[in-house]
């Protein structure tokens, strides 16, 4: 949110912020698991036979870098986590990833035409879901994985409506 605070304009407030879905973490985590089960099949034959079990130096190597595979991934998808903020503001809905490049995109709520909830069987589910927004012009943005995708758009559409300025001839309060 840091990003967010540093960019809002004057009289712009924050409204909102997605989050990833745990299924996220969870195939994080899966990925750690899976490079870690050849270190854990070697680990608990050598803790069973008292001595280095004969699956010979290529399982070792084997081994080693299934969990060093797995380790880079999970930490790879964590700092891709932390660092991507999806938020919407009084004025505009933002998508900022990156941890020494940033890669920024924003488009003005006013410039919002479509908002498009992708969710398959699974992902309906277990409550995770894709957006796809696009606005006037050419803007298209493309939003990671989300935990609660109606609930996101919701915030979206809520925050339009909102910026909307009141219409001619209406008194307000």
């Amino acid at each position: 949110m840091g990003y967010v605070k540093k960019t809002l304009a004057p009289n712009e407030e924050y409204l909102y912020r997605a989050h990833f879905n745990w299924t996220y973490d969870f195939r994080s985590w899966f990925w750690l698991a899976l490079g870690a089960l050849p270190a854990a099949f070697w680990l608990g034959a050598f803790v069973a036979g008292g001595q280095a079990p004969a699956f010979g130096n290529v399982f070792v190597v084997f081994a080693g870098a299934a969990f060093a595979a797995g380790l880079v991934i999970l930490t790879q998808r964590y700092i891709h986590r932390w660092t991507t903020v999806i938020a919407v503001t009084s004025v505009r809905l933002i998508l900022k990833t990156g941890l020494i490049s940033r890669d920024s995109h924003e488009v003005s709520l006013d410039k919002i035409e479509e908002i498009l909830v992708h969710q398959s069987f699974l992902g309906r589910v277990l409550g995770y879901g894709a957006l796809t927004i696009r606005g006037t012009g050419i803007a298209v943005i493309s939003f990671p994985i989300l935990g609660e995708p109606l609930h996101v758009r919701r915030e979206i559409e809520t925050a339009i409506v909102r910026a909307r300025p009141p219409a001619p001839g209406k008194v307000s309060g």
